[in-house]
Formats: C-alpha cells, sequence, structure tokens
C-alpha cells in the first residue's frame, strides 16, 4: 500500500502520487527487472468497473515517464470495485485478465467480447452455463506428454471446446503404443507423437489452435514456456518432466493436474491396478510434499543419453511397464472432470483423487504440506516468478550428479 506521504493530492474522485515516489518505484523495478501494477479502487463501480478518463489522461503520462526509467515490460494499471476488477497494458488499453490461483482458478475481470458459445456445445452449456464454456474457450492450455493418458486429455478437451492447445512431447510413435494412443494408426509409426496429437485435435475442433512442440520439457528452453499458459496437464511418467512441471506450477501460478497409473503384475497375474490425480496450485500440497518424486530417478532422467551410458548404476530408466487403453482413459477423466471443477461452475471440488482398479473404487484423499517446501511454500519457489530457476537440464545437458 502506498503511504500517506507518497501522495501529493487523494481524495474520493481522484489520486496524484508524488514524483519522487514513482522514481523509488521505478528504480526497483528496472534493478529487479520486474513490471509494475498499479492498483486503485472505484468504490462506487457497478459490476465489472472501468477505467475513468482521468485515468486514462494519468496513464499515459505514467507510462511514458516508465518507458523510460524502467523499460523492463510491460507495467500495468488495475482497478478493482466492489463486483470485480479491470487489468491492462499501461497505456495502451490492452486489456489482461485477472484470475485469483488456488483450489479454483476464477476468473475476477471480464472476458470482453467473447463470442456466443456453439451450438454443439449445447448440452455442456446446460451443465456448466455459458459463461463456464466462454472461459474454457479462452484458455490457452498445455498438455505435457503425448502418450496414453496425454492422447486422452486432449481428445476430451477438443470435444469441450478449449481452443488453445500446445501439446509438448520428444517421442516418436512405437508399435507398442498404437494400443492405447488415441488418435494413431498403424502408419504413424515413426511420427511425432505431438504431430499425431495434434492431427487428433483438428479432427474434433478444427477451429482450435494447436501448437505441437516436438521437445523435452525437461530442457531450458522448452520449460521456459510453462509460464504463459493459464493451466497444464501432467501426462508423463517421467520423474524428471514431472519435477520442472511441479515446480513451476507453484513458482510460475499455472495450476497444473498430474495423473497417472500403474499395473502390479505378479505370479498369479494382475496385482494391483492404482491411480491418482492430483491438482497442483497454490494452497495445495505439491508433488514433492506428497513423495511422487523420486529423486534418483529424476538425477538418472536428467543425464544425457552419453552420461547415462558411462554411468555404471543407471539401470532401466525406461523400463516398459503394462499399460491399458482403459484405466488412461479412466485416469484422464477424472482429471479433465477435475479441470471442469477448478474452471467452471461444476461443482465438483475434489483436488486429489486416488483410484483402486481392483476394487474399483475412487476416493477423494488429503495431505500435509510440508510448511517450508522448496517447491510450494512461501519459503520456496511459490510465486517466485522469474527469480528463481526451474530445476531444468540447461543446454547441452551438463547435469551435476
Amino acid at each position: 500500500m502506498a503511504p500517506e506521504a507518497a501522495y501529493e493530492r487523494r481524495d474520493r474522485v481522484s489520486a496524484i502520487l508524488r514524483g519522487a515516489y514513482l522514481a523509488d518505484l521505478a528504480n526497483r523495478s528496472r534493478t529487479r527487472g520486474l513490471s509494475l501494477v498499479l492498483a486503485h479502487t472505484h468504490p462506487d463501480a457497478v459490476g465489472t468497473p472501468r477505467f475513468s478518463p482521468v485515468d486514462d489522461a494519468g496513464e499515459r503520462e505514467m507510462a511514458t515517464f516508465l518507458g523510460r526509467r524502467a523499460p523492463v515490460g510491460g507495467h500495468l494499471a488495475l482497478v478493482v470495485g466492489p463486483l470485480g476488477c479491470r487489468c491492462r497494458l499501461m497505456g495502451t488499453g490492452g486489456d489482461v485478465p485477472v484470475w485469483e490461483i488456488g483450489e479454483n482458478a476464477i476468473l475476477r475481470s471480464g472476458l470482453g467480447g467473447t463470442a456466443a458459445p456453439s451450438t454443439e456445445h449445447d448440452r455442456q452449456v446446460r451443465a456448466f452455463g455459458a459463461l463456464g464454456q466462454a472461459i474454457m474457450g479462452d484458455l490457452d492450455v498445455v498438455v505435457v506428454g503425448a502418450g496414453g493418458t496425454g492422447s486422452v486429455v486432449l481428445q476430451q478437451l477438443a470435444h469441450l471446446g478449449v481452443h488453445h492447445l500446445t501439446v509438448v512431447d520428444p517421442d516418436v510413435v512405437e508399435t507398442t503404443n498404437l494400443n492405447r494412443l488415441v488418435g494413431a494408426r498403424p502408419g504413424d509409426v515413426g511420427s511425432a507423437k505431438v504431430d499425431v496429437a495434434r492431427r487428433a485435435v483438428l479432427a474434433v475442433n478444427p477451429r482450435a489452435r494447436v501448437e505441437a512442440i516436438r521437445a523435452d520439457i525437461v530442457d531450458d528452453a522448452t520449460a521456459a514456456i510453462l509460464p504463459r499458459f493459464d493451466f497444464a496437464f501432467l501426462c508423463t511418467d517421467s520423474h524428471a518432466s514431472r519435477a520442472v512441471v511441479n515446480q513451476a506450477a507453484y513458482q510460475h501460478l499455472v495450476p497444473t493436474i498430474d495423473m497417472g497409473v500403474s499395473i502390479t503384475v505378479g505370479a498369479e497375474g494382475v496385482e494391483h491396478v492404482n491411480g491418482r490425480v492430483q491438482m497442483l496450485a497454490p494452497g495445495m500440497t505439491c508433488l514433492t510434499c506428497t513423495r511422487a518424486l523420486d529423486a534418483e530417478r529424476i538425477r538418472q532422467e536428467m543425464l544425457t543419453p552419453e552420461q547415462r551410458a558411462a554411468d555404471p548404476y543407471v539401470q532401466g530408466v525406461h523400463e516398459p511397464q503394462p499399460a491399458v487403453i482403459s484405466l488412461n482413459t479412466t485416469m484422464a477423466s477424472l482429471a479433465v472432470t477435475m479441470f471442469l471443477g477448478a474452471v467452471t461452475p461444476v461443482p465438483s471440488t475434489a483436488r486429489f483423487l486416488l483410484y483402486d482398479g481392483i476394487r474399483g473404487t475412487v476416493r477423494p484423499t488429503v495431505a500435509r504440506s510440508h510448511p517450508h517446501c522448496i517447491v510450494c511454500s512461501p519459503d520456496g519457489a511459490l510465486a517466485r516468478g522469474s527469480q528463481w530457476p526451474l530445476p531444468t537440464r540447461p543446454a547441452g545437458g551438463r547435469v551435476a550428479a
């Protein structure tokens, strides 16, 4: 909060900050490499507040000043009213959506001129309303992993009307993938999984914007894209990739849903079928706290092929595991329903689910966060943004053992 001494004048109609105070803010912005968000209130606003002509005039002057003194990127202006808020790039008028991120991703600003939902989504609109459909259509969603669960998640998101999708996966289709890779055909063997996924999405929703990135999310350059998304799905069985996206969820406030399924086969046949779906966002337990990550597996998976071959302790990093499409689909469906509960009015409140395929049960659970967790606590990566590095593999693949 700006102290009283920071104002040259302030009343119910307008407020003027002192030049010295703004200069101090600009210097801090420049030296720390952070943008400014200048917020004020319109206490008498009806509905979503709008910027006034007084705001417009003051902002243009302030944007020019900050452009000279703190050219670190776009600075923002935020106006808050009793029933919502509105944000824009300072001096340009370009709207910026404002989200509250936690167990739910709640849009606190207006969607602007979003088009009415098409008739193909009529049955969904009857379930969670036109606003929920519009929110989904406006989200920028990334799916990390285009395999057994990722391909199903992408298919369901396409049917739901999520128009902005990015899929990240480094692998190609193999013959052994065809039993569970939605959208893949025998002729796709040798093709990039992300290209097959993009084709499958466009077959459902030709208007979708789908970016296919054939790369590993553990690499520096690839992980750098994560902060730009509104929501993420984590659909890999790699501990290294899950460690990267897990931290990005808290560090960059990108709500993420992680999922997985395992089949244990013994001498007598299938002994256990277990699955889990967990949402990762501020206020919720991370994968580090739930001990879902194996530090040694992360170390091994971060090695280059040459380093892995030279390490006598690395065995079976990519050992094939049993996989069945019906089980993958079960976990993907639970994950997408959790997504609906987080971003639309669908009253689905579970954010951590455990599945027992032998008993045929799905039960919600909770886990305790460590108060000083390096990932999800205020002492750790939470909301650090670009001030902290992600646990990625640097260019050249040189990772300390």
